[in-house]
């Protein structure tokens, strides 16, 4: 049987902490390696893509496709595959961005709740719309 993914907040070095799972004690060169809910990437697909990096969520294989441009050259690909993971609410689709090299911090809700500036973004405060910044 999988193991339990634990739910936790990731970062990637803005203010926003993103709501996923994850597995702590397996990391990628100490990183954390998080999955999240199809809402979530969205968000942060939005607030992470560049002219020169480019992230799009392809429907005929459901997975994100992560690309580096050089000179509008395909210099690198990655791919965020779906994948059905076990947590305490029980199975869940979520796309694996945690395996594709990013370096991605870990918390629990209280290392961050009561910090200043900062947005954590989880699938209810997508509904409520409330403190969701998507503009840079």
């Amino acid at each position: 049987m999988d193991k339990i993914q634990e739910k936790a907040y990731f970062n990637i070095g803005n203010s926003e902490y993103y709501e996923g799972y994850h597995i702590k004690d397996e990391r990628w060169n100490g990183w954390a390696r998080p999955y999240f809910e199809k809402c979530i990437a969205e968000l942060f697909v939005n607030n992470l893509a560049t002219r020169d990096f480019q992230i799009v969520y392809d429907k005929y294989t459901d997975c994100y496709i992560c690309k580096t441009l050089e000179n509008d050259i395909v210099t690198a690909t990655d791919i965020a595959e779906k994948k059905i993971i076990n947590t305490k609410e029980g199975a869940k689709k979520v796309y694996d961005f945690g395996s594709i090299g990013w370096t991605w911090d870990d918390y629990t809700l209280d290392e961050i709740k009561n910090r200043e500036n900062i947005h954590i973004i989880t699938p209810d405060k997508l509904i409520e719309k409330d403190s969701i910044n998507l503009d840079y």
